[in-house]
C-alpha cells in the first residue's frame, strides 16, 4: 500500500445525454478514418509472407492439476530464427484451459519472471482478489492458488497478464491463453468439433533492424507489421469441405482486425453464432467482422461446395494481410450409425435457435421509452490515450461505487483519433445504443449483440450499454483494452457493494489514508 496521501477521489456522477453528446460531437472534426486507424498496415514489413507458409499449431489443453507458469522463453519462429519472449507453460499461446459451467475452478499460478505479474481471467466473473488486478501482484518467484466457481455460460474466454503498468509489454512478449467453457445448452446443439473446429488467437508482431523480436512501446497503441496466428507467422492449415467452426480471439495489444473470408475473389459468408459472452440467440450471416483487442467471435463456415485442393483465406483486409491460408480437403463420410444431424453429414445446417438471452430491464429501454432521450446513469469520456473523465489511473484510488444487483446504463464516449475497446471486469453487459460520429444513432453490429465484456468505441462515437453486477461484491476495473492506453492510465477502479453508504465511506477512507482501513 502507498504510504503517501492520494489525491482526492473524483466520483463519477451521471452526465446528461446532451453533455456527453456535446463533448463527442465537438471532437468529430479531429477524427481520421474512424474504425480503420488501427487496422491499416505500416509502410514496411520486417517479416514478409514466405513462399511456403508454416503449419498452424493448435494450442494444447492444460491438464487438470498442472500449474500455470509465467516464465521467459526462447522461441524459434518458423523462418524467423530464435527470439527472447515470455509465455505460459512454454507455449505460444499458452495451454487452453477447458471448464464447465458450475465447475469449481482451481488453478495454481506461478511467476517465474523477473518482474511482477498477475493473471486476469478475462470474461469470467471472479472474486476481487482472484480477478487478476494490479492491486494484487504476484511477485517474482511467488505462487498463487486461484479458486472460484464458474458462473459463466459456454463460450470462448481467455487469460492474460494484468500487472501495474506492465500489461502491454508482457502481453506483447507472448503471454496469453484461451479458456473454453462448455455447458449442456451448447452440447445439445451438436456444433462442429474435432477436425472441423479451430481455435485461433490473432495478433501482430514486429522485428527490429537485427531481425529480433521487439516491443514498439507506442503510447497511442503498439502495432506490428506482420500477423501471427497461434504464435505462428503467416500460417496455413487444412479443413474438410464440411461445416467448420472458427473460434477467434483478437489477442493484439492495439490492432483492430477487419476480418473477411475469401475463396479467390469471392467473399464467403461468415455465420456468426457467438461472441464475448457465448452463444447468440440465433445465427447471423455477415460478410465481415470488426474485432477490437480482447473481443471474441464464434463463426461457422460452409465449405461443402468448395472442391478439395482449393484454398480459402482468412483476411485482415484493412492491413492487406492473409492471416491464415486454408487448404480444403475431402471430408470423411459419417461413420455408420452416426447421427444424421451431425455436422459431418452433407445435409447438416446450423440450428435456427441457439440460446435464450434475457434482455436487461432499464427505464430507458422500457416500452414507450425513446432511445434518443435515454439518460445514462454514468458516462465515461475516453480521451488523449491516458484519461477517463479527466483522470489517469491510480492503483489505490477507487473512483466510484456501483450498487450490487441494479441495472445501470453506462455511456462510453471516445474523444480523439484512436478507437477505444472498452472492457469491464466483474460482469458482462448488453449494447443498447449510442451515437455515431456524425450524431446519428449508432448501429449495433451483429457481433455486438448478446452478452459482451468488451466493446469498441470508435473515434467520435458514444456507446451505451446496460450492465448489472450481481455475482460478486468488491473492487473491479473499467479500462481501455488498447493495452498501451491501459498502462498509460486509461483505467478506473470501482467498488460493487450492497451497502452504498459503506462503499462511499471506504472510498473516502482511501482518499484520506492512502488505503482502505475498513477492508
Amino acid at each position: 500500500m502507498p504510504s503517501h496521501p492520494l489525491p482526492p477521489s473524483a466520483p463519477v456522477s451521471p452526465i446528461s445525454r446532451r453533455a456527453s453528446m456535446g463533448v463527442m460531437l465537438g471532437a468529430c472534426a479531429a477524427v481520421a478514418a474512424p474504425g480503420l486507424l488501427f487496422s491499416r498496415p505500416l509502410l514496411a514489413r520486417t517479416a514478409r509472407e514466405p513462399a511456403q507458409r508454416p503449419w498452424l499449431i493448435q494450442p494444447k489443453d492444460l491438464q487438470p492439476g498442472t500449474p500455470l507458469t509465467a516464465a521467459p522463453l526462447k522461441v524459434k519462429l518458423p523462418g524467423l530464427g530464435q527470439h527472447d519472449m515470455s509465455a505460459y507453460n512454454g507455449a505460444l499461446p499458452g495451454p487452453t484451459i477447458r471448464l464447465r459451467t458450475g465447475q469449481a475452478f482451481r488453478q495454481q499460478v506461478r511467476n517465474r519472471l523477473k518482474e511482477d505479474t498477475v493473471v486476469h481471467w478475462h470474461g469470467l466473473p471472479a472474486p476481487t482478489e482472484m480477478d487478476g488486478q494490479p492491486r494484487y501482484p504476484l511477485r517474482p518467484g511467488e505462487d498463487a492458488d486461484i479458486a472460484f466457481d464458474i458462473r459463466q455460460r459456454a463460450g470462448l474466454y481467455w487469460y492474460h497478464p494484468h500487472p501495474h503498468e506492465k500489461t502491454a509489454s508482457q502481453a506483447w512478449q507472448g503471454m496469453a491463453g484461451l479458456i473454453v467453457v462448455g455447458d449442456e445448452e451448447e452440447d445439445a446443439l451438436g456444433l462442429p468439433a474435432g477436425e472441423q473446429e479451430l481455435l485461433l488467437v490473432l495478433r501482430d508482431a514486429q522485428l527490429n533492424g537485427k531481425k529480433k523480436w521487439v516491443y514498439p512501446n507506442t503510447p497511442s497503441g503498439s502495432l506490428g507489421d506482420f500477423p501471427m496466428v497461434n504464435g505462428v507467422p503467416w500460417p496455413r492449415t487444412r479443413l474438410p469441405n464440411q461445416w467448420v467452426r472458427l473460434r477467434i480471439l483478437n489477442g493484439a495489444n492495439a490492432r483492430v482486425f477487419m476480418l473477411r473470408c475469401r475463396h479467390g475473389k469471392e467473399a464467403l459468408p461468415l455465420v456468426l453464432i457467438g461472441n464475448d459472452g457465448g452463444l447468440l440467440e440465433a445465427p447471423a450471416t455477415v460478410e465481415r467482422i470488426e474485432m477490437a483487442p480482447a473481443e471474441r467471435v464464434d463463426v461457422l463456415l460452409d465449405l461443402r461446395r468448395i472442391a478439395p485442393g482449393s484454398h480459402i483465406g482468412l483476411h485482415c483486409e484493412a492491413a492487406g494481410w492473409k492471416l491464415l491460408d486454408i487448404e480444403i480437403t475431402q471430408a470423411t463420410a459419417p461413420a455408420e450409425g452416426q447421427a444424421v444431424a451431425s455436422p459431418a453429414a452433407a445435409n447438416w445446417e446450423p440450428p435456427a435457435r441457439l440460446s435464450r438471452i434475457e434482455p436487461l430491464a432499464h427505464p430507458s429501454t422500457a416500452p414507450g421509452a425513446k432511445a434518443e432521450d435515454a439518460e445514462p446513469d454514468r458516462a465515461f469520456i475516453f480521451q488523449d490515450n491516458t484519461l477517463i473523465n479527466g483522470l489517469t489511473h491510480d492503483i489505490y484510488r477507487t473512483d466510484f461505487a456501483v450498487p450490487f444487483g441494479k441495472v445501470e446504463r453506462w455511456r462510453f464516449v471516445a474523444i480523439g483519433e484512436t478507437p477505444h475497446p472498452v472492457h469491464m471486469h466483474g460482469a458482462h453487459f448488453q449494447v443498447v445504443g449510442g451515437a455515431a460520429a456524425d450524431g446519428q444513432p449508432r448501429r449495433i453490429e451483429a457481433w455486438e449483440k448478446g452478452w459482451k465484456d468488451t466493446v469498441l468505441a470508435r473515434p467520435g462515437e458514444a456507446v451505451d450499454v446496460l450492465v448489472r453486477f450481481d455475482i460478486h461484491e468488491g473492487n473491479y476495473l473499467l479500462h481501455c483494452h488498447n493495452l498501451e492506453h491501459e498502462d498509460g492510465g486509461m483505467m478506473m477502479n470501482f467498488l460493487v457493494s450492497r451497502n452504498m453508504e459503506m462503499a462511499q465511506r471506504r472510498i473516502e477512507a482511501e482518499r484520506l489514508f492512502g488505503y482502505d482501513p475498513l477492508c
